[in-house]
C-alpha cells in the first residue's frame, strides 16, 4: 500500500514501514498502509473459507486458523504492549483502541469456527493445530527479529 500511494517502503517478514528519512504526507496515508496488512489477512481467511466450503478438504483449513492467530496475537499486544496496526487506526478514528482489533479478531474467529463445522473438527484437533501454528508463528518472529534484516 505504501509503495501504490508512493512512498519507498522496507519490508521483512513480519513488519513493514518507510524507508530511511521518510515521512507520510498524509495522516490518512499511513492510516491505509496500517490498514493493508489485516485487510488481505481478512482477504486471506474469506477465500480460503469458501474454498474449504466447495473442497471439504482439510488442508485449507490451516490457512483459516493462522489468519484468526495473527490477528488475535495481534490484537492482545495491543491491549497491553504495543498498539498494533488496527488498533493504531481504531484511536485515529476515535472509536477507542480495542474496537477494531475486537471487530477483527470476532469476525475471524466466526469464520473459523464455521470452517471447524463444516469439517466437524473436534476440540483435539483444534488445540493441536493451536500449537503448531503459534510454534510456526513464535519462529517466524523470533527468525525475524533476530536473523532477517
Amino acid at each position: 500500500m505504501g509503495e501504490l500511494l508512493g512512498y519507498n517502503m522496507w519490508f521483512s517478514i513480519n513488519r513493514v514501514g518507510l524507508a530511511e528519512g521518510q515521512n507520510y504526507n498524509e495522516e490518512w496515508h499511513r492510516q491505509l498502509v496500517a490498514m493493508a496488512g489485516p485487510l488481505i489477512t481478512i482477504i486471506q481467511a474469506i477465500v480460503f473459507f469458501i474454498i474449504l466450503k466447495k473442497t471439504k478438504n482439510i488442508k485449507w483449513y490451516p490457512f483459516i486458523f493462522i489468519t484468526v492467530l495473527m490477528r488475535l496475537f495481534a490484537a492482545v499486544i495491543s491491549g497491553f504492549i504495543n498498539p498494533n496496526d488496527e488498533a493504531r487506526v481504531s484511536l485515529w478514528l476515535g472509536i477507542g483502541k480495542m474496537t477494531l482489533p475486537i471487530i477483527v479478531s470476532l469476525g475471524l474467529i466466526y469464520v473459523l469456527i464455521n470452517a471447524s463445522k463444516t469439517l466437524n473438527l473436534k476440540w483435539k484437533f483444534n488445540i493441536i493445530t493451536y500449537i503448531v501454528l503459534s510454534l510456526g508463528i513464535t519462529s517466524v518472529v523470533f527468525l525475524n527479529q533476530y536473523f532477517i534484516k
